[in-house]
């Protein structure tokens, strides 16, 4: 009998936020799946590892995706590595691939599972907790209130295409358009209409947190930015 692929979402960094169902599923797996071409290069593995310490005697499937928009590249990249996930299912062995914050948001796993569901395997999502909830509540902000719509943007959103929205707009993995990005809500904090924040590194050792956007300097790949209507 074939095993299970679970998609395990592992928080946004706090091993202290992975829920006691991704920690039972992780030392249940005989494997851990890693979206990086290391363990040590894996955040998701490392946040894994604090909370669950016997994760490090068991065998890695490395499937590393390259930071590229070529939608062919990624393709190849995604059908080979579910043809090494499903050779390993074959033999009868569950996997937990690791998934930064909740795989279904933006999570590089789901590629992997849709298409091991359409092989036949099975598969199942690990709910994790979104990068953003936790980013919220380390800034001491709501994200929604009364009937505040929420917008989320991913990394790879247009210059000033959270000015399309109203009420909040989350910005994800902000830090390769930092710097513009950053003079544009300046200049609309200036003008009276928003008031934005960031976190970086939301959960890790290396956290910063920022009530006043303009503190903001070099930041890096998790960075979150919420942006909300000055009247909110």
């Amino acid at each position: 009998m074939a095993g299970i692929l679970y998609g395990v979402g592992v928080g946004p960094g706090d091993p202290e936020l992975m829920t006691l169902k991704a920690v039972r599923i992780i030392r249940e797996c005989g494997t851990i799946g890693i979206p990086a071409e290391t363990a040590d290069s894996c955040t998701a593995y490392q946040v894994a590892a604090k909370a669950v310490p016997e994760i490090v005697g068991k065998p890695v499937l490395a499937v590393p995706v390259p930071m590229t928009k070529d939608r062919k590249k990624l393709s190849c990249v995604y059908d080979e590595g579910c043809r090494r996930l499903m050779e390993e299912l074959g033999k009868g062995g569950n996997i937990a691939f690791l998934n930064l914050g909740d795989p279904s948001v933006y999570g590089t796993y789901m590629e992997l599972h849709s298409r091991i569901l359409k092989a036949g395997y099975q598969a199942e999502v690990i709910n994790g907790v979104p990068s953003f909830c936790a980013v919220a509540a380390a800034l001491d902000i709501a994200l929604g209130a009364r009937k505040e719509q929420i917008h989320i943007l991913p990394g790879n959103y247009g210059a000033g295409e959270w000015e399309q929205y109203s009420g909040t707009r989350i910005l994800m993995k902000s830090g390769g358009r930092i710097g513009e990005v950053k003079e544009q809500l300046l200049q609309s904090e200036r003008d009276g209409n928003i008031t934005a924040y960031a976190v970086t590194n939301c959960g890790m050792e290396r956290q910063k947190i920022f009530h006043d956007i303009g503190e903001l300097g070099d930041a890096g790949y998790f960075t979150t930015i919420v942006v909300k209507d000055k009247d909110n």
